[in-house]
Formats: C-alpha cells, structure tokens, sequence
C-alpha cells in the first residue's frame, strides 16, 4: 500500500515538475486515504460473523447459558465491527472491484471540481486522484484536453500501482501521453496550479 509521506511528497512533486515541463497540461496530484466509508461492509461482517457463533452456541456439544448468549453476541458485532473499520485491509477485501472503482470515480470527479483543476487558462488540467485504501488512480480531464486526445492513448495505463514506484511509473506514463499530444508551447508555458500533492487526511 502506498504511503502518502515526506517522501512521497517530495517525489511527487518532482515528477509533476518533469511533466508540466515538457507539456501544456498541468496536473494535480490528490492523496486520498479512501473515497468511502465502508460502514456497511463491516457491520454486515459484524453480523455475519455473530450468525455464525450463534450458531457454533446452538450446535456445539458444549453447554452454554442461555442467558449470556446475547451479550456474547452482542460483543462479537461490536468487536468485529470495530476491527473491520479499522483494519484498511477488510474493506478492500470484502467488496467487489466495481464498488470500489466506483466509489474513486464519484470521489475524483467532485475532487477535480473543490482543487479547480477546471480554471486552468486553456482548458489543460488533469486530475490524478489516488486513493490509498481503494489501492485505485483516477484520471479526470478537462474537457478541452480530452478533446485534444484520443481515448486510445490512455489505454493500457496501470491504475492501480501497488507501492510508489509504481504510481511515479504511472506519471511516467501519463507525461508521454501529455507530451505526444498536448507539448508545450515555447513562447508561453506558465505553472498555474502548485506542483505539491495535494494530501487529504
């Protein structure tokens, strides 16, 4: 999992420097440590998990007393409820990809507009939403620079790196695709948005 720290910071920043460089386009990098709340995933792991020791109490050739059943019960939900919320693992591992990648993309788009990424002079911000939990990047484009490329040349792009060099792979990558169609202009290439990651808690 990729930790947002110093380091991070530092390396980031380098690599949207690098990029805005070489191309028109300017990014913002956004850390988030998830882009849901998962409270659902763990009280219905809660129960289920409380389902399940019921039924070793009913089942079990050990006697137990009936009078303590539902606070044992009572504190297995409240106990797994608990661990699930805050262990980041559970919640990546107990909900399918599609919930999650849709989480980050409702997550990204309302990111791109609170960063105005979309005030940009020409048309030429990228947002480039991380979200740590989900282990999931984001690409959201202003409408004019994604008219000036085509979807094709953002295929085959890792969107889920699983440690830094992988993500700073992914910036890589994205500042070729900037660079082929969107280079930068000469005569008037200005640095409108900080380079620094923006890193949410």
């Amino acid at each position: 999992m990729i930790r947002a720290d110093d380091r991070f910071c530092t390396a980031v920043e380098g690599a949207v420097r690098a990029i805005e460089a070489r191309t028109d386009a300017e990014v913002v990098v956004v850390a988030a440590p998830c882009s849901g709340s998962y409270r659902d995933v763990a009280w219905l792991t809660a129960g289920a998990t409380a389902f399940l020791v019921l039924l070793f109490l009913v089942f079990s050739p050990f006697s137990f007393g009936p009078r303590w059943i539902p606070l044992d019960l009572l504190l297995v939900v409240l106990a797994t409820g608990w661990i699930a919320l805050r262990v980041p693992a559970l919640p990546r591992l107990l909900t399918p990809r599609a919930r999650r990648r849709a989480q980050v993309e409702t997550a990204a788009r309302a990111t791109f507009v609170e960063e105005a990424v979309h005030g940009t002079r020409g048309g030429t911000g990228l947002l480039v939403y991380l979200s740590i939990l989900e282990g999931e990047v984001c690409l959201v484009r202003d409408l004019p620079l994604d008219g000036r490329i085509p979807p094709a040349a953002w295929s085959g792009l890792d969107l889920a790196p699983r440690d830094l060099d992988g993500f700073l792979a992914l910036l890589d990558a994205v500042g070729r695709v900037l660079e082929t169609h969107v280079p930068a202009r000469e005569d008037d290439n200005p640095d409108e948005i900080a380079n620094a990651p923006r890193v949410r808690r």
